[in-house]
């Protein structure tokens, strides 16, 4: 008899222990003070209400980084698939929250990039075709990262060229869009092929160009949007090619830094240099270039 209870004891021991660690388990997961990781040490954002959308920021966050790495517009079409995936209603709450996290911890902003401009006679009547049957004001529904530095933090002292593929071709690159930019400004906004090629001959660009050849650097500034390549068909003649300033060229390279290019270049200003320079740009007012503060040596 004596054994028969020790048996039946051991068993219902046995049986309960189970319950008892699910228990302890059970108990372990309802405290507060007890918090779990995730396998590579951050911090678990599902078991919050806002979990979900936390995610969301912290991808699109990453999406728009590597947008402008590559410089292509962060498309609201691309964020909808790639970050919000089955919860597009959640967009507004996404992009501000991507917003706040992009200005604090990165010093950027996403700006909405403008419409790009009908230039072909073909082009302008689809647009106006479209504007009498849509209400809503035209949209680009297209983001780039701009800077949000205070002014003087934007020397190139602090920000300067990208590394990658190399700084001097970096350089080089940045300096041939914004004198493309430049010229088409100073042209009334449009350049024909023929009087750009005849620019970069004297520019002697073939040479200067450490990145690739002319045409190729062309394709790549159109391709990313600083300049538009706008081909009009002729019948019988000749296609007319004309060169234009394109949405990205128009955030990236302001009045402003036109300006600062066009006195470096030119020397020695004349007293009414900022009249005409304030006419061929079509502004009223322009800010003097930024003058960087010398780094003395220690």
């Amino acid at each position: 008899m004596p054994s028969q209870r020790r048996s039946r004891a051991g068993l219902r021991d046995e049986v309960e222990d189970p319950r008892r660690r699910r228990q302890s388990r059970r108990n372990e997961s309802d405290d507060p003070d007890v918090s779990e990781e995730a396998p590579d040490g951050d911090v678990d954002m599902e078991g919050s209400g806002d979990g979900m959308e936390d995610q969301q920021v912290k991808k699109l966050v990453r999406y728009a980084l590597a947008c402008e790495y590559a410089r292509i517009p962060i498309k609201r079409d691309g964020i909808r698939d790639k970050v919000l995936g089955n919860n597009p209603r959640s967009f507004k709450r996404v992009f501000e929250g991507a917003q706040a996290q992009l200005q604090k911890v990165f010093g950027m902003e996403m700006l909405e990039l403008p419409v790009r401009e009908k230039r072909t006679l073909k082009e302008k009547q689809k647009a106006n075709a479209r504007k009498a049957s849509s209400q809503s004001a035209a949209s680009s529904r297209q983001y780039i990262l701009a800077s949000t530095l205070p002014r003087e933090f934007k020397s190139q002292a602090i920000i300067a060229p990208s590394r990658i593929p190399s700084t001097p071709e970096e350089a080089a690159f940045v300096g041939f869009y914004t004198m493309m930019i430049s010229l088409i400004v100073l042209n009334g906004g449009e350049l024909s092929d023929t009087k750009l090629r005849r620019y970069l001959t004297r520019l002697n660009a073939s040479q200067n160009l450490p990145m690739d050849k002319t045409d190729n650097v062309l394709q790549k500034i159109v391709r990313q949007g600083y300049v538009d390549k706008v081909i009009e068909k002729r019948e019988g003649d000749d296609d007319a090619v004309t060169w234009c300033v394109g949405p990205r060229g128009k955030m990236e390279v302001p009045p402003e830094s036109i300006a600062a290019v066009v006195a470096e270049v030119w020397g020695e200003l004349p007293s009414d240099f900022n009249q005409k320079l304030q006419r061929s740009l079509g502004v009223q007012e322009l800010r003097p270039p930024q003058v960087e503060d010398s780094i003395a040596e220690e």
